[in-house]
Formats: C-alpha cells, structure tokens, sequence
C-alpha cells in the first residue's frame, strides 16, 4: 500500500492524480534550505521540481527517488506526482 502524505521536517508532501497544465518545470533539485544551518531538503533520483506562478510547487516523479536532508531520514518517493505543502 502506498502512502498519500510524507513529511520530513518542514516539507509536507501530498500525494496528487495531476499538476495544473501551467506547472513549470525549474532548475533546482532543492525544495527548501534551512535559514539557520544552510541544510537542505534535496530530490535525489529520477524526480523534478514543477511550479506554478502562483508559487505552488509540485514533484514529478519517474522513477523511485529520494528526499534527503542531513538531520532527517530519507524519504522514499515512488512513481508519481507529489504536491508540496
């Protein structure tokens, strides 16, 4: 069974059936970085990050990747897209 929602640290991700058609794909790998440690909340693996202009960020994810962060465990992410909240 796999699960809708993971959260690591600040990061909540929700599991979603589809992007909005004005999500854009962006450079970055990096979801969020701590203001005071500098740490970071990174995609390892097959996934993007997609926005919307409203700011609203999602991950596409095509093949089982990761989300890492120096003082968290990993998080395992399957095929699929992922809402970040």
């Amino acid at each position: 069974m796999m699960n809708n929602l993971y959260r690591q640290g600040d990061i909540l991700l929700k599991r979603v059936e589809t992007t909005l058609v004005t999500a854009k794909p962006i450079e970055s790998k990096i979801l969020a970085t701590g203001e005071a440690t500098g740490h970071k909340h990174q995609l390892v693996g097959q996934a993007v990050i997609l926005e919307e202009p409203s700011g609203q960020r999602f991950i596409q994810v095509s093949q089982p990747a990761q989300l890492v962060h120096e003082e968290h465990r990993p998080i395992d992410l399957e095929e699929g897209t992922y809402a970040v909240i």
